[in-house]
């Protein structure tokens, strides 16, 4: 059967000029006793006062429950007037009332750890965006993109119909080239050309590039997504490589061999028949590579 838990917030007030306060722990009222859960780190308590004791706040609010043990021990057995007392005799301020309900006690520890999170734990940093450093294979790429005139200027986004390099696409994680017109193009490039790689980086950067696209994916949607793995590898490399490459090609990827004009023209007028172009004005000198001499666009 389900229980009805009352909890209320402890608080450390500033001085009471500043009228700030922070949110120290949790206490939860039980008919037998007060479960007190502290935040974490009370680091936060710094911004308040750099003279603060955290250690001495942090042993003051785990003396709450032998307060409420007092408090009880004088005949206030209800929550609401063991609220009370507590609230002006402890050292902290305490917050309203609230109430949750848990049917068991596993239930009740992510309830919890719930209330923990949006009251009192201080909200986590994002996780940083890791910028790829750009390979000699992704630099020949936007080299190519940008006399196609297809690669997005700088500030331009997916609206511009453009390739744009570097997109995040979730916390942590940045396409190296996507293109968007009515679907999701995705280009990761992953260059094991150069024979001094360690073996172990050149499967993480195949691991790292599937893991994008598998991200794109989810992010957009299967329908909505076509994903394209292009990969330069020495002779000894590919080897090494092959088995990842083909894990990204079952998981839906396109592979491409940079090394291959083929693969090279194949790319570059597939993303042409999709982006639209600047204006011949605002482009580059002509290079050796060209996707198409005429090209329209397709809405996909």
């Amino acid at each position: 059967m389900a229980r009805s838990y009352s909890f209320c917030v402890v608080q450390f007030p500033a001085h009471p000029l500043r009228e700030e306060r922070l949110n120290l722990a949790l206490a939860i009222f039980h008919q037998a006793g007060l479960d007190v859960r502290p935040a974490r780190r009370l680091d936060k308590l710094r911004a308040l006062s750099g003279a603060l004791d955290l250690d001495a706040v942090r042993e003051s609010v785990c003396r709450l429950p032998d307060l409420d043990s007092f408090v009880r021990s004088g005949g206030a057995t209800e929550i609401g007037e063991r609220h009370r007392q507590l609230a002006t005799f402890a050292s902290f301020p305490l917050s309203a009332l609230g109430q949750f309900i848990a049917p068991d006690s596993e239930a009740y520890e992510q309830r919890v750890a719930e209330l923990l999170r949006s009251l009192v734990e201080p909200e986590p940093a994002p996780a940083p965006t890791v910028n790829k450093r750009p390979t000699r294979l992704l630099l020949a790429l936007k080299k190519a993109l940008r006399t196609e005139r297809i690669l997005a200027k700088k500030g331009e986004g997916l609206e511009a119909h453009r390739v744009v390099p570097n997109h995040r696409i979730a916390e942590g994680l940045t396409a190296d080239l996507l293109l968007k017109n009515g679907a999701f193009h995705v280009v990761e490039a992953v260059d094991a050309s150069i024979d001094e790689t360690p073996l172990r980086r050149m499967i993480s950067d195949v691991a790292v590039s599937a893991l994008v696209l598998e991200r794109a994916r989810m992010t957009f949607g299967q329908q909505q997504t076509y994903t394209q793995l292009v990969y330069r590898a020495s002779s000894a490399a590919e080897a090494i490589i092959a088995p990842s490459l083909q894990a990204a090609e079952h998981q839906g990827a396109r592979l491409l061999n940079w090394d291959s004009s083929d693969d090279q023209r194949k790319l570059l007028a597939y993303l042409s028949s999709f982006a639209e172009p600047l204006s011949k004005g605002t482009g580059r000198a002509q290079a050796t590579i060209h996707a198409s001499s005429q090209r329209k666009l397709s809405l996909n």
